[in-house]
């Protein structure tokens, strides 16, 4: 933190960044999508999730009829 700003309140002088170049530095040339992410993205991830969240939607449906 610079010196200028004693005279701000201690709140705005912590969320205040630190000196210096805030920016992730860029590649000379784009990269390719898949490369980018680091992976890949998989049909059957769908039917995974698909699958997960009716499960969850029929165990709360049991959940909510034993305790009743």
């Amino acid at each position: 933190m610079s010196d200028t700003n004693k005279d701000m309140p201690a709140r705005e002088r912590v969320i205040e960044p630190p000196p210096g170049p805030h920016q992730a530095p860029m590649p000379e040339k784009s990269i390719p999508t898949t490369k980018a992410r680091q992976g890949v993205t998989f049909g059957h991830m769908r039917w995974v999730l698909l699958a997960s969240l009716i499960l969850v939607i029929v165990a709360f449906i049991l959940a909510r009829v034993f305790t009743v």
